[in-house]
């Protein structure tokens, strides 16, 4: 998985958008355990989460895989290099 860590959630929906509206379709997936369905029906979490919930709301997924093309990278590299320096 390659991904990259934005500032907040509003940068990271903003950036999910820009990619979209521009063909590259990059994503968010990670959910806390604590917060996810499994976890609050089966764990508990007994601390302050200071850092789990704000570092998932952080990530952007970008679609990487083996065998994406050339041509492809470079459309998200440099849709990503636009986006992140407007």
């Amino acid at each position: 998985m390659f991904y990259i860590k934005v500032d907040n959630l509003y940068t990271r929906a903003k950036l999910l958008e820009y990619l979209k509206l521009n063909g590259v379709n990059a994503a968010f997936h990670y959910v806390p355990l604590h917060s996810s369905g499994a976890g609050l029906k089966f764990g508990r979490f007994n601390q302050i989460d200071e850092f789990t919930t704000v570092c998932s709301e952080n990530l952007v997924r970008l679609p990487m895989w083996f065998g994406i093309s050339k041509d492809k990278q470079k459309k998200v590299i440099e849709k990503l290099h636009d986006a992140l320096v407007q």
